[in-house]
């Protein structure tokens, strides 16, 4: 089954749920049947971003040359 996030237009409370095709879900906090499925959008990790850089410069990181945890 797919995870939705809905809003529930009653209580205005976000929830994700698990809902089957032509399932009609109802709030997990007051119980109304009037829920807006929100967007979501994927988190995706791309080749080149900042995050899969090291954070540290040439000189081998911060913890100095004799720490053993880098090839100096």
């Amino acid at each position: 089954m797919p995870l939705y996030e809905f809003v529930c237009r009653d209580c205005q409370q976000e929830q994700e749920l698990l809902v089957r095709g032509d399932e009609t879900p109802a709030c997990q906090s007051c119980g109304g049947v009037h829920l807006s499925k929100l967007l979501s959008v994927p988190a995706a990790h791309l080749a080149g971003e900042a995050g899969s850089r090291p954070m540290a410069g040439p000189s081998g990181g911060g913890c100095g040359t004799g720490c053993g945890c880098h090839p100096h």
